[in-house]
Order: structure tokens, then C-alpha cells, then sequence
């Protein structure tokens, strides 16, 4: 009982080590000389969502406090932001049972299988070098944006998210 009590404290830690946010960057670039940003545009019939009002919103106070200003042209940075769609499946039911006492045996099947199709979204925000046309940092997201969730929560997420993401930009080389 020790031993899986131990065990169990190892496996909790590990999941509470988990990243939420992978960031990659290139390291040759110096990032210092980055003092400008503008959002990527859109086609003019496509309208910003909700939520990617909520994610521009976040990344531009976030690298507000790293000292670089939003502009409409001629940016050195290009900032592009996208939700990708993944999805899980979760299956449930078919079990089975068996048991054994003195000359008896029992055996128990069950199914009906359920499938469920679980869908969310992970935030990946980068960061164009305007003159190279290059990427030069990205990150994303390993926590899950569910449709589940209210407009108040969906926000606390993003914001929390965009927050992990520019934790360490500029990054260190």
C-alpha cells in the first residue's frame, strides 16, 4: 500500500510539471531591435472572432510591457495568432467481469460502446520578422480552449494562456 501511495505522489507531481505553453524562437535573431509591432491582416470579408478579438487584445498588452508599440504599417514585427481545431475520442462501455469462490465461477459481459467526440482548440501565436519575411518566435498552447466554456472564462483562459506564452520574450539566447 506504501509503495502505491508513493507512486501515486510521483505520477501527481509530474502532471502538475507540465508546460502549458511550447515556445520555440530563433536564436540568432536579436530581438531588441524589434520595437513595433501590427496584426496580421485578414481577407477584408473575413471578420475577427470573438475570441480573436480576445487573443489580440491579450498580445497586445503583453508586449505593451515589453516595450513594443502597436502600428498600422511598417511594422518590424507581424504578429499572427490562429485557433487550431483538434479533437479526441473517448470511448466508453464494453466491460468485463470475473470472479471465482470455492467450486463456483461467475462471469459478466456488458456493452453497448458509446463513442464521444471531444473538441477544443489550442492558441498558437507567432511573431514575423517584417523584413525577412521569416518567422522568429512562436508558441502554443498546450491547454484546451472548449467550446464549454462561458464568455468570462473563455477570457480568463486566453489571457492566462498569452500571459505563459510571452513569460520569457524576448527569449534568452
Amino acid at each position: 500500500m506504501t509503495k502505491l501511495l508513493i507512486i501515486l505522489f510521483f505520477i501527481l507531481i509530474n502532471i502538475g510539471c507540465t508546460k502549458d505553453v511550447v515556445t520555440d524562437f530563433n536564436s540568432a535573431v536579436n530581438y531588441s531591435s524589434y520595437k513595433t509591432y501590427e496584426f496580421a491582416t485578414f481577407s477584408t470579408t473575413q471578420a475577427t472572432t470573438l475570441d480573436g478579438k480576445r487573443i489580440e487584445d491579450a498580445i497586445a498588452t503583453q508586449l505593451y510591457t515589453k516595450g513594443l508599440n502597436g502600428v498600422n504599417d511598417n511594422a518590424d514585427l507581424l504578429v499572427r495568432h490562429s485557433i487550431v481545431e483538434q479533437s479526441d475520442f473517448q470511448t466508453y462501455g464494453t466491460s468485463f467481469g470475473f470472479g471465482y469462490r470455492h467450486r463456483s465461477v461467475g462471469v459478466a459481459y456488458s456493452t453497448p460502446t458509446q463513442i464521444r467526440e471531444y473538441r477544443y482548440g489550442k492558441i498558437i501565436v507567432e511573431l514575423i520578422d517584417t523584413e525577412t519575411n521569416s518567422v522568429v518566435w512562436r508558441s502554443t498552447s498546450q491547454r484546451r480552449l472548449t467550446e464549454t466554456m462561458t464568455p468570462s472564462s473563455r477570457k480568463t483562459f486566453i489571457d492566462t494562456q498569452i500571459n505563459e506564452m510571452f513569460k520569457e520574450y524576448p527569449p534568452q539566447k
